[in-house]
């Protein structure tokens, strides 16, 4: 039987010089810098997995596995970057999955469930001698602590399917399903949900992603490359979209030549201490409170490259994988200073409708599926640019992280015959999504504002109009626990002058409105959502019907209002509609700062608890806001409670 409790506290832990290093800005370091030359090197397909293949050591094996299995190794490698000046010489050491710089795409048909196995033979994150420091002597492994100052080993890995419908225990928990250095871990995917508007049972056709999400360290592991695009099909013959032949290179599988999937991101290239030997064109990690940049615009692990397109559509698969630059994507033709429109199909949660845009804004975690029609452009030259240029629009913090090497993304030169003519109609790119009022009236309204007190970025989580205090990631503690299969209306709402990027995890929401209006018909089906200053969202939800068996090991009641201390861990969510208490004053240190964040996996009566279950997150995907701790859990209650299902409807 689930209890009720109301508990509220004051943070036990002062302020200290534990983050006094995430106040530095990489940029202003003094650091060797990595030079290239924009637009000499061609864009690199990233492979292309579609069932019974392993990728590891930059090689995919194929056959080695069921069809319906996939094996994915994480490694180290040092991986020439092509477009840095001496890159064969002095090749990048980067940690990946299956050997590549960019991760391998998974590309599966929806409707089939996909196993995916995770192998981490990981080497330099246990490291704990001088080798993979940077110029400045800053370790770069995690075995013992992490840049922002929290020790402890953090050199397991938990993956992260981002956007799909899967239970708990296969959606990459932060807290705990960690494989360590050796060990390996089977995620499984259904591919499945039903909703009003897709009765089929099949998930969406849509671009999803998978990466670590190891609480606290998630930002420098994915600066190193841990990181890596999932494409879903929910109808493998549907010529609506622009295809075209398939690719193969060197007997690798790189996808569609008219469907191309783009990784953006920055990185900043530098000097690095490798083995007591400095190397060029490293990518050491330095932690910023603010988010970590680069300097260097990356397109599929290149940076600032060109593509030769035909004169026909293409459809765009655009991810930002992190940190914590967002951009803002406009096309322009070589010299003119007009916006060629673009037509975004798909949101996160899939594909939508046609939307006519000529500048669209990426977050960190958000995808967007883009049609661009080359033929007017034929024999010509366009730029993909990132506008930065308007107030507001820069990663806050210094102008520095802004520069002309960050306002140009990649280069497309337009030929003048097409291979296999599609006669795409974008009009038709369109699927049915569910409204808000399709879901019915909301059974709970909560309320999560996004902020920053003292040295942490915080949330406040309410529900039915109370607010809670200033809290913090706590793997022994959830902050809400809806009812499965019943209506929740999120408000999101950031405060102060940060743009976040929103990630609720499990199911997909439906934008009810965006500060008080209509949603825009660029995000109205999402999982992440962009909150800029003065910016509020409301989302609507049916939470998962993947639920957990009810848990109390040893009868302990939730405890009592006033009692200044949250459940015992061993108690962890079986606490129902838990009350905050009220903010009151201005904090410096967030409720329950807990000494049990980021620690090793559960063990015990709450192993055991987990093992019937799980959490879901939500948190800001500026990934250092994450890490520093702008993230909680939620957990599904089930109706009546004690009923478990391992599969969705």
């Amino acid at each position: 039987m689930r209890k009720s409790g109301t508990y509220g506290a004051r943070g036990i832990l002062a302020r200290s010089t534990l983050f006094a290093v995430a106040a530095l800005w990489a940029l202003g370091s003094g650091v060797a810098q990595a030079s290239h030359t924009k637009f000499t090197q061609p864009l690199q397909r990233t492979p292309v997995l579609t069932g019974g293949e392993t990728a590891a050591n930059g090689v995919v094996t194929p056959g080695a596995n069921p069809a319906n299995k996939i094996k994915i190794v994480a490694s180290d490698a040092d991986i020439p970057v092509a477009g840095l000046a001496n890159a064969a010489t002095n090749p990048t050491r980067m940690w990946t999955l299956g050997g590549f710089a960019i991760p391998p795409t998974i590309r599966w048909t929806s409707g089939s469930t996909l196993n995916v196995e995770f192998v981490n033979n990981l080497n330099d994150i246990k490291g704990t001698s001088p080798s993979g420091t940077d110029a400045q002597g800053r370790y770069q492994g995690l075995a013992n602590g992490t840049q922002s100052g929290l020790t402890g080993s953090r050199t397991e890995l938990t993956i992260h399917h981002h956007g799909s419908h899967v239970a708990p225990s296969s959606d990459g928990w932060a807290c705990g399903y960690y494989f360590v250095p050796g060990a390996s871990l089977n995620y499984v995917y259904p591919n499945r949900e039903f909703d009003a508007r897709n009765t089929t049972g099949v998930e969406r056709g849509t671009t999803q992603w998978y990466h670590n999400h190891r609480v606290d360290v998630t930002g420098h592991t994915a600066w190193k490359g841990l990181s890596g695009g999932h494409v879903i099909l929910d109808d493998p013959s549907d010529p609506q979209l622009p295809k075209g032949p398939a690719v193969i290179e060197n007997g690798v599988n790189k996808g569609f030549l008219y469907d191309v999937p783009l990784v953006i991101r920055d990185l900043n290239f530098a000097s690095a201490n490798i083995g007591g030997v400095v190397k060029a064109n490293q990518i050491p990690y330095s932690f910023n409170f603010d988010g970590s940049v680069g300097n260097h615009i990356v397109v599929n692990g290149v940076p600032q490259p060109f593509m030769n397109v035909e004169p026909t559509k293409y459809l765009f698969r655009f991810l930002v994988p992190g940190n914590a630059r967002k951009y803002f994507v406009r096309l322009r033709q070589s010299g003119s200073s007009s916006n060629i429109t673009m037509v975004q199909v798909m949101q996160d949660a899939g594909i939508t409708g046609p939307v006519n845009r000529t500048e669209i804004p990426i977050g960190i975690a958000e995808r967007m599926g883009v049609v661009i029609d080359f033929a007017p452009f034929a024999g010509r030259t366009l730029i993909l640019q990132n506008n930065q240029s308007t107030s507001g629009q820069c990663v806050p913090g210094p102008s520095s992280t802004c520069t002309t090497a960050t306002s140009e993304i990649m280069q497309f030169r337009v030929g003048t015959t097409v291979t296999q003519q599609e006669n795409i109609v974008v009009a038709n790119i369109t699927r049915a999504t569910p409204s808000a009022a399709d879901l019915g009236t909301p059974l709970n309204r909560r309320a999560i504002s996004f902020t920053r007190e003292g040295s942490h970025w915080t949330l406040r989580v309410g529900v039915n109009g109370r607010l809670g205090d200033d809290r913090i990631m706590d793997c022994s503690r959830t902050d809400a626990d809806p009812i499965v299969d019943t209506t929740e209306d999120w408000t999101i709402q950031g405060v102060g002058n940060w743009t976040h990027s929103i990630h609720i995890h499990d199911v997909d929401q439906i934008c009810v409105s965006r500060n008080g209006a209509a949603c825009p018909a660029s995000d109205r089906f999402k999982e992440v959502w962009p909150v800029p200053p003065n910016t509020t969202w409301v989302v609507r939800f049916r939470p998962t019907d993947f639920t957990q068996v009810a848990f109390d090991p040893d009868a302990t009641a939730c405890n009592p209002a006033g009692a200044e201390r949250p459940p015992n861990p061993d108690n962890t969510g079986e606490c129902q509609n838990v009350q905050f208490a009220d903010n009151s004053g201005d904090l410096t240190t967030p409720t329950f700062t807990p000494a049990r964040h980021g620690t090793a996996n559960v063990t015990g009566n709450q192993a055991v608890a987990e093992a019937g279950g799980g959490r879901y997150m939500i948190h800001c995907h500026v990934i250092e806001h994450e890490d520093l701790a702008m993230m909680t859990q939620w957990r599904v209650r089930s109706a009546p409670d004690g009923t478990r299902n391992d599969v969705p409807k």
